[in-house]
C-alpha cells in the first residue's frame, strides 16, 4: 500500500491533481482524458471547472497512471524538442508552462525556497508561475538598460552563444540577504551567466538550492554538478 493510501488525502493533494488535469486539457480533450484515466467525462468536466474535487480513489487512480504512463513527461519532452529552434515560443505556451511548473513543484515539495530568480526575460512567465505555486518571492530581470544605477543591480557575463558581453539587470534589493534561492530559465547554455549570478547570490549570503530550465548545455550541467545544488530540473540537453 502506498503512503498516500495509508492516510487521508487533503484538499491540497486533490487540488494538485485537478491542476494537472487542467494543464493536460490544453493538450488532450476531456474525451481523450476519459479514456486515459478511466474517469467519466462529466466528472472530469467538473474537476477542470473547479465545480468539484475528485475522491481519494480517483486521485490515487490518476496519480498511478500519471506515474506509469509518464504522460506529462512525454508532453513536455515533445513540446521542448518541437520548439528547440524557437524556445521563446515556450514562454507563451501556457499549457507547457503550467505542466512544467507542476512537475517542478513536486520536486520542491520538501524544500524551503524564499525567492525564485528568473535568469532571462523570456523565463519570467515560468518563474512567476513557479513563485506563485510555492509561495515564494519573485525576482525577474528588467528590460530597460537606462535605469538609475541607485535602484538596480547589473550583473555582466560573457555569452559563449552570442560571443559578446551580456547583462542582467535586477531591482537592487529583490535578491535579499540570507535567503534560499531557486533559479529558473528557458535555455541555460552560458556557463558564465550561471557563475555570475551564483557569485552574486553568494555575496548576499544567500544560496542556490535548485535550478530549473527547459534546455541546458552539457558544460553547464557538468559545472552545476560540482556545486552543492540539490535540485536540478531540465527537459532537454543541447
Amino acid at each position: 500500500m502506498s503512503e498516500k493510501s495509508e492516510r487521508s488525502l487533503g484538499y491540497e493533494e486533490k487540488l494538485a491533481i485537478v491542476k494537472i488535469l487542467k494543464a493536460l486539457n490544453k493538450f488532450y480533450s476531456l474525451r481523450d482524458l476519459e479514456q486515459i484515466f478511466d474517469v467519466p467525462f462529466q466528472s472530469l468536466w467538473k474537476y477542470v471547472n473547479l465545480i468539484g474535487l475528485p475522491s481519494e480513489e480517483v486521485v490515487e487512480n490518476i496519480h498511478t497512471k500519471l506515474v506509469h504512463l509518464k504522460i506529462a513527461d512525454e508532453i513536455l519532452l515533445n513540446e521542448a524538442k518541437k520548439l528547440r529552434a524557437s524556445p521563446y515560443m515556450l514562454a507563451i505556451n501556457t499549457g507547457f508552462l503550467e505542466l512544467y511548473v507542476l512537475k517542478i513543484v513536486e520536486a520542491l515539495k520538501n524544500s524551503d525556497i524564499d525567492i525564485v530568480v528568473s535568469l532571462s526575460q523570456e523565463a519570467s512567465n515560468l518563474a512567476t508561475l513557479l513563485s506563485i505555486e510555492i509561495g515564494a518571492d519573485l525576482c525577474t530581470p528588467l528590460p530597460n538598460e537606462n535605469l538609475n544605477p541607485e535602484f538596480v543591480k547589473v550583473i555582466t557575463y560573457y555569452s559563449d552563444i552570442h560571443k559578446k558581453m551580456e547583462m542582467l539587470i535586477y531591482p537592487k534589493h529583490c535578491i535579499k540577504e540570507d535567503k534560499n534561492v531557486f533559479l529558473s530559465d528557458l535555455t541555460l547554455t552560458d556557463l558564465d551567466k550561471f557563475e555570475a549570478i551564483n557569485a552574486f547570490i553568494k555575496s548576499r549570503n544567500s544560496r542556490v538550492l535548485g535550478i530549473s530550465t527547459v534546455y541546458i548545455s552539457k558544460n553547464v550541467l557538468d559545472k552545476i554538478s560540482s556545486h552543492d545544488i540539490k535540485i536540478v530540473y531540465y527537459i532537454d540537453v543541447l
